[in-house]
């Protein structure tokens, strides 16, 4: 749950580190391409604005991520203020980096360049990275992706760049067949069952409910956000599994955003896995 992040990140470093060697911190970094000395997160302060648009404010959400960039070792505040006056605020106070969220976007300001890196973007990266350590590369690799929607899209262009063999499933048949028209040697496989039975690396986009019984023992899952999907069978089975509901994205986040300042950022812009610009 989303209340417990700000409790849990010492935890979840443990986790990272004793099943790919690395914690948040270094897992952003590596995500991004950037060397830590080059720029040590402790240089940046950044600021999270409320935002009650839409359905309104998330409870524990400000303070979650607010949570997760200190301990990235971030100088971070929440704004007292909502929505344009908050921002304000947060630009008043110099913050060098602002992270914002609506129903529709959730994004992390850079000010000093007017680009920013979203969420959807560096949740892929993050956890397309995590399965990448995890299962030392995935070069010409059988690699299952549950899930085309956003953040399940944004994957598969990684997945491809890496020249993984990749098997696509979605609950809408429509939506794997989309995404494997930009994706020509990837394959769809419409029983969500008999892909994962035949899996032992996956990466899920999906909120869908995954059966331990499907589980191959040894299976390495790379598994973003909530709700989870997988089962105490599951678990069991799974040589590794990837998963938070918030923090490899927000890390991945704050890493990328302040990566934009440096003179070369390290993710071109016409990379696939590029920030999106639009100041």
């Amino acid at each position: 749950m989303i209340k417990h992040v700000p409790y849990a990140s010492v935890e979840r470093d443990r986790t990272l580190i004793s099943s790919i060697g690395i914690d948040m911190k270094g897992l952003a970094y590596e995500a991004v391409s950037v060397i830590p000395d080059s720029m040590p997160l402790e240089d940046f302060s950044t600021a999270v604005v409320p935002v009650t648009s839409g359905k309104g404010v998330t409870p524990g959400f400000t303070e979650s991520v607010c949570s997760i960039l200190q301990h990235l070792g971030m100088k971070s505040f929440i704004t007292q203020r909502t929505d344009i006056a908050g921002l304000s605020d947060a630009l008043a106070a110099k913050a060098d980096i602002v992270f914002m969220a609506d129903d529709a976007e959730f994004i992390a300001l850079n000010t000093h360049t007017s680009t920013f890196s979203d969420n959807t973007r560096s949740t892929a990266l993050g956890y397309f990275t995590a399965l990448k350590i995890a299962a030392n590369g995935l070069q010409g690799k059988e690699v299952l992706l549950i899930g085309a929607g956003r953040v399940g899209d944004k994957m598969a262009d990684m997945l491809e760049a890496e020249e993984a063999k990749v098997t696509i499933t979605d609950i809408d048949p429509l939506k794997s067949r989309a995404l494997q028209k930009k994706h020509i040697d990837f394959k769809v496989c419409d029983d969500l069952e008999k892909a994962v039975r035949n899996s032992t690396l996956i990466l899920n986009a999906s909120p869908g409910k995954i059966p331990g019984d499907w589980i191959n023992k040894g299976t390495i899952v790379s598994s973003p956000g909530m709700p989870y999907s997988f089962d105490e069978e599951g678990l069991k089975k799974m040589k590794i599994l990837i998963h938070d509901p918030l923090q490899i994205g927000v890390s991945v986040m704050a890493v990328w955003s302040a990566s934009l300042s440096l003179y070369e950022p390290p993710i071109p812009i016409e990379s696939p896995v590029c920030a999106e610009v639009i100041l």
